[in-house]
């Protein structure tokens, strides 16, 4: 009898679970999975340590990694939205040692991935009024489009400068997240356009080179997989972009339409849990975590800025919250992180990359998730 009961006590409460996870409120959600909680829980685990190498690799970093910006980028975010004063000081607290003992690890914007930095002292300055972070950042937003000094490449950096284009341009699935984070911040520090539209213009022409017909985008050209962290960024950084640009930008009405496009694609393949595949359209690949919670702040950020149907994909929104809440650990790590990842030549080698846990690829767009659940 008392087995009956406790079965019958199961089962109601995961046909509870299920339910609450396949409605379409995005405010209030299960014991244990509220933004504000889960912000704060992410946000502190990440400020209990001392910068961070990638892949997990123990000895200390030569650098403030992109990895490292993104978490730290969105803890801030999370600090402004939750209005706590305390996690803004650990993090403002954070920078100093770049400006005098760890000054060796502060990034230079030589490189797309080392530019996006930027966006730190700019998100310190918008919160903390303080203008040597503005000048900071702003520097580096300025310089991703001015030449080096000095280079091998000046013809080619050049032709893509003579073009509107950043000479840090790539054609890679990642860019487009660092290049609209660093301009959309200097753009919202600043309030010049300048720094917006040529983020937006520079999407339109990632656009029109790599995104499919589907609206996903390959890993490379000669890489035909639809790799889920890579897809990530792709969403995540046209989410940024969109929030941040101006409705009478040119450009905006086609990047909404490819984002939307995307957006119907991943909600085809969102799987039985509620996240995505590491390939996302194979269904026989592991559920990757770090994509899974970038296409879940790209979802989000549609439905709370009205890009999406929230009849549709607000439901899918939360149903995905809450499945990437049962991989955050006890120490408030999230599992099954792909490890870092290069081009790949098969399908094999896509699914048979390391799965790491708490690796900053994927505690940062939780905090995104978190933040944007939180914003009015």
């Amino acid at each position: 009898m008392k087995k009956t009961l406790l079965a019958i006590f199961c089962f109601l409460q995961a046909t509870l679970f299920l339910t609450m996870a396949q409605s379409g409120d995005l405010k209030n959600f299960p014991k244990g999975t509220d933004p504000l909680d889960v912000g704060l829980r992410v946000s502190q685990r990440y400020v209990s340590e001392p910068f961070r190498n990638f892949d997990g690799i123990k000895s200390p970093p030569n650098e403030v990694t992109y990895p490292e910006v993104c978490a730290w980028f969105g803890a801030l975010k999370f600090a402004n939205v939750s209005k706590d004063k305390k996690l803004l000081r650990q993090l403002e607290e954070r920078f100093f040692p770049l400006l005098g003992s760890q000054k060796h690890l502060m990034q230079k914007p030589d490189h797309v991935d080392h530019t996006v930095f930027g966006s730190v002292p700019l998100q310190l300055y918008m919160q903390t009024g303080n203008e040597l972070y503005y000048y900071i950042g702003i520097d580096f937003a300025d310089r991703q489009w001015q030449m080096p000094e000095s280079t091998k490449h000046a013809e080619q950096y050049q032709n893509f400068l003579d073009r509107g284009l950043s000479w840090q341009t790539r054609f890679w699935i990642d860019d487009m997240f660092m290049i609209s984070t660093i301009q959309s911040q200097a753009y919202l520090a600043s309030k010049d356009k300048i720094y917006i539209d040529r983020a937006a213009y520079q999407m339109t022409v990632y656009l029109d080179s790599i995104q499919q017909p589907n609206g996903l985008f390959f890993h490379a050209k000669e890489a035909p997989f639809f790799w889920c962290r890579g897809n990530g960024w792709m969403a995540a950084g046209m989410a940024e972009l969109l929030k941040n640009l101006p409705k009478d930008n040119s450009d905006r009405p086609r990047i909404l339409r490819e984002y939307q496009k995307m957006m119907e694609t991943l909600r085809k393949y969102q799987n039985e849990e509620g996240l995505w595949g590491q390939l996302v359209d194979q269904p026989d690949a592991w559920t990757e975590t770090s994509g899974s919670a970038m296409f879940t702040y790209a979802i989000i950020t549609g439905v709370k800025n009205g890009w999406l149907d929230s009849k549709i994909y607000a439901p899918i929104a939360r149903k995905a919250w809450i499945a990437l809440n049962t991989y955050i650990n006890i120490d408030n790590d999230l599992r099954e992180v792909c490890m870092g990842t290069n081009v790949g030549n098969s399908k094999e080698y896509y699914l048979a990359r390391k799965r790491i846990v708490g690796d900053l690829h994927g505690q940062a767009p939780i905090l995104w998730c978190a933040t944007a659940l939180l914003e009015k």
